[in-house]
């Protein structure tokens, strides 16, 4: 933490530079970090909402509280599969903690996020006319703990991606299979039995229904499932920067 500190001006640099070149000669600007999702949602929205006719009641806001989080989890574990590989020319001439490249990747998502988040609460209050509640303090919590689990995974990937980069191809397979398996587009107690002991062994789930509780049900989550979140968040954290510290060490001959 204290040579994570003595770096905070280049994980903050790393940050700012990743957002100025996404955002470079663009009208709309941050903006456009709500295409995507807005896009899925009106796709989603159509096709359950009026050929499929399922889903919950007020769909759209439904869609938006599961895909917001999902995007930030999914983009920070898609660039963070280069976040080292990507600045080898640095890591080779410079003796900086190798934690900096993902963890200023997982911010720089974090930041999309954020600007995502001042348009949708906004839209959650005048156009989804959603409920406001005391359960809304919960999501500073969880979104806390959904950076910590993402930020361990993130170590993984980073790491792995150095010695195989298969790993970025496998990383994008798996999540387009994880979002199904996660319940954004529909709700998890309408999935089948059988099928509801699979989600819950994909820790997303989690994640993704206690923002339902939260924004969507207006009640706190139960305390087991808040409990699982908090193990869940913990073991990806430590395990994710135990991989790194391992094999850092071969990071500047391998990329």
């Amino acid at each position: 933490m204290h040579s994570l500190l003595r770096y905070r001006e280049l994980i903050r640099n790393l940050v700012i530079k990743d957002l100025k070149l996404k955002y470079r000669d663009s009208v709309l600007g941050f903006l456009w970090s709500l295409a995507n999702p807005l896009l899925l949602i009106l796709v989603y929205s159509f096709v359950f909402g009026h050929m499929l006719r399922g889903g919950p009641a007020n769909f759209a806001y439904f869609l938006m509280i599961g895909i917001l989080p999902w995007n930030f989890f999914a983009q920070s574990l898609t660039m963070s599969t280069g976040s080292i590989v990507d600045n080898g020319g640095l890591i080779r001439k410079v003796a900086l903690p190798m934690e900096v490249f993902p963890i200023a990747t997982v911010l720089f998502n974090l930041a999309q996020f954020m600007f995502a988040l001042i348009v949708f609460f906004p839209m959650a209050l005048f156009f989804f006319d959603a409920p406001v509640g005391l359960a809304w303090i919960n999501f500073v919590p969880i979104l806390t703990l959904q950076i910590l689990f993402t930020l361990g995974l993130s170590f993984i990937v980073s790491t792995a991606t150095v010695f195989y980069r298969d790993v970025r191809h496998f990383t994008e397979i798996l999540l387009m299979l994880l979002f199904w398996l996660t319940p954004i587009v529909y709700d998890v107690q309408s999935a089948p039995a059988t099928l509801r002991s699979v989600l819950y062994m994909n820790p997303l789930t989690y994640f993704i229904l206690a923002y339902q509780d939260t924004l969507y049900r207006n009640s706190f989550s139960p305390p087991d499932r808040l409990g699982i979140i908090f193990v869940i968040a913990f073991f990806s954290l430590v395990a994710g920067y135990r991989v790194l510290t391992v094999y850092k060490a071969r990071f500047a001959e391998e990329v």
